[in-house]
């Protein structure tokens, strides 16, 4: 971020960068610290520079053999170590280079070599949907708008002049824990060669970058569940809620359903809590080879040649594996980190957590992707040296042709399947005496919660345990070891619960052994959603009835961005020099740009496979007729057994009637496919002015117009369409994807600076700025009809990238910097740096209804996208006030350096992917890091580095009023991290 502003773009000497894994931004990490020659930062737009920016632009340029004439050899050593996972990883680097004299010029070499292992670990306790309440908790939540799994309503229950409702008390309705690691090993590989001829009129230069990153994440989770918009909990029996003089919960033990025996074992009571295993492992490998000549024709007339060629690959496997129980959750909130603990319910076996006696495999999710991203560039230059002293000193023209292709092969977490439940099936029978087990056993037979109640074996019969299948989880205690570094309870008794998969959880799922394990638990039992589980062995069956194998993208999981830019530019450089030491100079200059990007998207309707395919089991067909269209009937024998006391079900079950029957008739997998071609021209014109006063003071100003143009994976809009969770009225189907017509963000910046130079070692500075923004990408929800080749049409609910928010923002930037060298002695080498930002983005509402789609978008039926508060809300990602501080100290062979950042709280995301879809911010935060280095000898160097010193938090928070009022939802805590380094330079 530059002025606590995003919309920077990033370059590796001044050429752009491209990646698979998304998004145009360089990795610092790809580049190891010896060949870092120099960073530049550029806060304004000249029409020479790529386009690409608005807040301001970070160049990286490496060090090039030429650069320093002769042999050199530099490199370090480091052995990195974070507090919480309390593991050591290492890092080598190593540079040499040389130069050769000959008779037609100077040859120089340059060879590089990193290697760098990162082990990282994060804690977070969530606290999840604060809700209103009567205060003697009669009821559940109180809900602006009616609110379920597939979000917000249309009808208002409440208005501003009367939410809260009165009286009412603040209640989270569950909780939850994780822990999460994280291994990144890096690999890169530098080569440059250079070559200048003897009068220095030309020089060449060819680089080769090669980096392989692999980062595996392995995330252990409890996580509490009440996300049907209608349930809630009640105090532990025995116990009462504690709340604050405002009526926000501080402390207590939160149950549900206590005497329920439908709705849990023997009705002991407990919230449903599913204990969570997520890994991911992704490997990308990025290649860049670039080319370019410098050419001074006379000596005022030079020009430059530049080409290059990038590669980069990204494969991304992920596996989630998920069991379940009941607990009750104790909350405590009266700490900076809510202390939350899973508690066996009132009356359970001492061995509840351990004996896998209560513990139900409850989903599976896999997702892959395998992408494939090119880039390559031609660009050149023309400048002419007008004058020495006239005001006209110098035009610059170029121009730059650059084509990005991305190919993204993803999954999506598209493939969740029930392995069990309570209320479905064991032992291979379902309670409507379904299924191969059925024959076995002469029927259903009752599970171990079943008391002979009426319709229990529908509720609370089923299920397949971990000790009926023991090779698939074993108990493991990721929360043992120094949870939230001990600022909250071990959350649960010996920081261990039962979890899905072996020591190599997700190298199994890649051998295949994971599907094996979901198709035998899930054929136990007899869940009526099994059948979407896994991204392997998938097909999709057409309205003709032909079937396309997925293998293991399906093709509407499939998609081919490609971007052509062609930009030329024309930039005029003037100056003059005044008496009395004064001097005027700047630049005025346009650049044209036009933008072409193609695309062949792939939309499909829901798969009619999904309750229309036989499947059979031991011989029997427990799925539909096969015959490529889904019948009413299809699709209510998946939803058997739901609708119980106590049973959870998915939302489709609910509909009835002429719903029902139109939302089966939607399954005809039919692809509606848009391969347009979408073009954007774009004039961008700069000016820059400064003027230098010869006694220390400096104005700067400028006007500029940049663009920051979208990344590619946002105009794929290809994805399956699903069912939209609003079963009474509106759109049946909804999909997440991108959207073909988003456009660049666009922005008009305007900077006026003033400047001071004290001394040679000070300087003080006051910027004003502003930047009439348009175009502002955000996650829209909107609404858009599709029709279909054979005649189906639907207006269909999307969630993508939409060009919704506009607005002017204004700011002010104050810096500070000195070397305090007129002290005394040592103290001489202090000196500190300060940068103070202030930010007003209040012009930027969030809209209600997003411009996603072009039908419908006021009718009624049409999803609120940004839930009650959404146009109260300031712009997303920024600031008000920003605080960069250093304190260094540099004099002989030691260097000290301690640096402070600090931003005050911002605007995450208006609306939240996840149930209940709230506002989220991040608290106000700081981060204090330091180095200490020591010079053994001039080519010997010895340092430690230590980052996060004081501990801090990274924390969430959740609006849950019209006022703007917040209360924590999540408390995140990461490694303080200590770097010891040699470094060494001949």
């Amino acid at each position: 971020m530059i002025r606590g502003l995003p919309y920077v773009s990033s370059q590796l000497n001044g050429r752009d960068i491209f990646s698979a894994n998304g998004g145009r931004a360089l990795s610092f990490e790809d580049v190891s610290p010896e060949l870092v020659g120099r960073v530049e930062t550029y806060k304004n737009i000249t029409a020479d520079q790529i386009e690409g920016h608005i807040a301001g632009l970070v160049n990286l340029v490496t060090r090039k053999p030429l650069d320093r004439r002769g042999f050199r050899i530099a490199g370090s050593v480091e052995a990195n170590y974070g507090d919480l996972r309390q593991e050591w990883s290492p890092t080598f680097n190593i540079l040499a280079s040389d130069t050769f004299e000959t008779g037609q010029g100077t040859f120089g070499l340059q060879l590089s070599y990193s290697k760098s292992e990162l082990k990282s670990r994060t804690d977070s306790s969530q606290v999840i949907d604060s809700c209103f309440r009567p205060a003697d908790l009669s009821a559940g939540c109180a809900r602006i708008f009616p609110l379920n799994s597939g979000g917000f309503g249309d009808q208002p229950n409440f208005t501003p002049d009367n939410f809260p409702p009165a009286g009412s008390v603040l209640v989270p309705q569950y909780a939850g824990v994780r822990s999460t690691t994280l291994d990144r090993d890096r690999e890169a590989f530098s080569a440059v060669g250079q070559f200048e001829t003897l009068d220095g009129d030309l020089v060449m230069t060819l680089e080769f970058l090669r980096s392989e990153t692999t980062f595996a994440t392995e995330e252990f989770a409890l996580l509490g569940r009440i996300d049907d918009g209608v349930s809630t909990n009640q105090p532990r029996p025995g116990t009462t809620y504690e709340f604050d003089e405002n009526g926000r919960f501080v402390n207590g033990i939160l149950t549900q359903n206590v005497g329920n025996a439908y709705a849990n074992p023997f009705g002991r009571g407990g919230i449903p809590t599913d204990s969570l295993r997520f890994l991911r492992e992704a490997n990308s490998v990025t290649q860049d080879i670039s080319f370019d000549a410098q050419m001074n024709f006379t000596e005022r007339f030079r020009g430059k040649v530049e080409m290059q060629s990038l590669r980069s690959n990204l494969r991304r496997d992920s596996v989630f594996g998920a069991l379940s129980t009941w607990t009750d959750i104790s909350v405590d909130l009266r700490g900076s980190t809510p202390d939350i603990q899973f508690l066996a319910p009132v009356g359970a076996p001492s061995d509840y957590f351990t004996s896998g006696l209560n513990n139900y495999y409850w989903f599976g999710l896999d997702s892959q992707e395998k992408n494939e991203g090119e880039l390559y560039t031609l660009a050149g230059s023309l400048e002419y040296d007008l004058s020495e002293d006239g005001f006209f000193r110098r035009v610059e023209v170029g121009g730059r042709w650059a084509a990005r292709d991305r190919i993204n092969r993803n999954t999506n977490f598209s493939t969740w399947g029930n392995l069990s439940a309570p209320w479905a099936g064991r032992a291979g029978c379902a309670p409507w005496n379904e299924g191969p087990g059925c024959a076995a056993t002469g029927g259903f037979v009752p599970g171990r919660y079943y008391t002979g109640l009426p319709g229990q074996e529908f509720a609370i019969g089923g299920g397949v345990f971990t000790d009926e299948f023991p090779s698939a989880a074993a108990y493991r205690t990721p929360f043992a070891d120094n949870f939230q570094r001990g600022e909250a309870s071990t959350p649960i008794a010996g920081g261990g619960a039962f979890f899905y998969g072996g020591d190599d959880f997700l190298q199994e799922y890649l051998d295949g052994v994971t599907d094996q394990q979901w198709d035998a638990i899930s054929t136990l039992g007899q869940s009526p959603e099994r059948f979407n589980l896994g991204v392997n062995g998938r097909s999709r069956t057409r309205l003709d009835g032909s079937t396309v194998q997925c293998d293991p993208f399906c093709p509407e999981e499939i998609s081919d961005v490609t971007e052509i830019t062609s930009a030329a530019y024309a930039r005029l450089d003037f100056g003059t020099d005044f008496d009395g030491g004064a001097s005027l100079s700047g630049n005025i200059g346009l650049r044209y740009v036009r933008t072409n990007v193609s695309n062949d998207s792939v939309l499909a309707f829901p798969d009619p496979a999904r309750f229309d395919a036989i499947r059979l089991e031991n011989g029997v067909n427990v799925g539909g007729n096969g015959d490529g269209v889904v019948q009413v009937d299809e699709v209510q024998a998946v939803c058997r057994g739901a609708g119980g006391p106590g049973v959870p079900q998915q939302a489709f079950c609910q509909l009835t009637g002429a719903r029902l029957a139109e939302f089966a008739a939607l399954h005809t997998g039919e692809l509606i496919r848009d391969n347009r071609d979408i073009n954007f021209d774009h004039f961008l014109p700069s000016f820059n002015v400064r003027y230098d006063n010869g006694s220390g003071l400096v104005i700067r100003g400028a006007v500029s117009k940049g663009i920051s143009r979208p990344d590619l994976n946002l105009f794929n809009a290809s994805g399956t369409l699903g069912f939209s969770g609003r079963v009474n009225d509106g759109p049946l189907l909804s999909v997440r994807t991108g959207n073909r017509n988003v456009l660049p963000t666009e922005a008009w910046n305007y900077d006026l600076s003033f400047e001071y130079y004290f001394s040679n070692v000070g300087q003080i500075s006051l910027a004003l700025f502003a930047k009439d923004i348009t175009g502002i990408i955000s996650n829209g929800t909107g609404l858009v009809n599709y029709t279909t080749a054979s005649g189906t049409s639907q207006d269909v609910i999307i969630s993508g990238p939409a060009n919704d928010i506009n607005g002017l923002l204004k700011g002010v930037e104050f810096a500070y910097q000195q070397t305090f060298d007129f002290l005394p002695g040592f103290l001489d080498g202090l000196g500190t740096a300060a940068t103070y930002t202030y930010i007003d983005a209040s012009d930027f509402p969030n809209p209600n209804i997003s411009g996603i789609g072009s039908p419908s978008v006021n009718s009624s039926g049409q999803p609120l996208n940004n839930g009650p508060f959404g146009g109260q809300l300031p712009l997303a990602g920024t600031s008000k006030h920003t605080v960069n501080a250093t304190l260094f100290y540099e004099k002989g062979p030691l260097s000290v350096r301690a640096a402070y950042n600090w931003r005050s709280d911002f605007l995450v995301t208006p609306r939240d992917d996840l149930f209940p879809f709230s506002a989220t911010y991040q608290d106000a935060s700081g981060q204090l890091d330091g180095t200490i280095f020591y010079n053994l000898t001039p080519n010997i160097k010895l340092g430690v580095q230590g980052v996060n010193l004081l501990d801090e938090t990274t924390n969430l928070s959740t609006v849950i009023d019209f006022d703007g009022n917040r209360t924590t939802s999540a408390v995140f805590r990461n490694d303080r991290r200590y770097t010891f380094i040699a470094r060494f330079n001949f």
